[in-house]
């Protein structure tokens, strides 16, 4: 979907690069340290996967929705969304990563930055399908998933020295919610 349509990659990548490009030059004009700047990553993270990530979830039309689910499974259709949402916070921190190391000076280990993004990921794709099932708009996604990223958000975000360990129960619970609920919301 996201090849044959051709926009959201495009869109993606432009929004991305704007937001380095303006905390870039906010960063060489008020020297910012450490702190504002991990900030501003995690923010600009969450921002681009707001932006990106129930767009392709949100846009497939009823039909569409009939044929993948006569196609797959619901468990099979569950997994396909928490790959997509997984993959697509991948590239994402990638491209961010490269470009706050670039723009910004700050350095992002990629494991942090692998495991915030699919933390981050996972509950705002469960609330796009959720919004796409209901067939409501694009402003209830952001309204259910709100809450279920805030606690994400401002532990990687104010924390300097990065536990795994918390990230890992959190996306495992997260990810087992995903796959328990997402096949029984798709039977209904």
């Amino acid at each position: 979907m996201e090849w044959r349509r051709g926009q959201s990659i495009f869109t993606v990548i432009l929004f991305t690069t704007l937001l380095i490009l303006i905390v870039g030059l906010l960063s060489w004009r008020a020297r910012l340290s450490e702190q504002p700047l991990r900030l501003f990553f995690w923010v600009s993270y969450l921002f681009t996967i707001f932006q990106a990530l129930p767009r392709a979830i949100l846009d497939r039309r009823p039909e569409e929705w009939r044929w993948l689910h006569q196609l797959f499974s619901p468990e099979g259709n569950a997994a396909g969304i928490w790959l997509y949402a997984n993959m697509l916070s991948v590239a994402v921190g990638a491209y961010l990563m490269i470009g706050a190391q670039l723009m910004w000076g700050y350095k992002v280990s990629f494991l942090p930055n692998l495991l915030g993004g699919a933390v981050l990921s996972v509950p705002l794709a469960f609330a796009a399908f959720i919004t796409a099932r209901a067939e409501a708009s694009y402003a209830l996604t952001s309204v259910l998933a709100f809450p279920l990223v805030i606690f994400p958000l401002i532990w990687v975000s104010s924390r300097s020295d990065f536990a795994l360990s918390p990230m890992v129960a959190l996306l495992g619970v997260e990810s087992l919610l995903f796959l328990f609920i997402l096949p029984a919301v798709w039977r209904d």
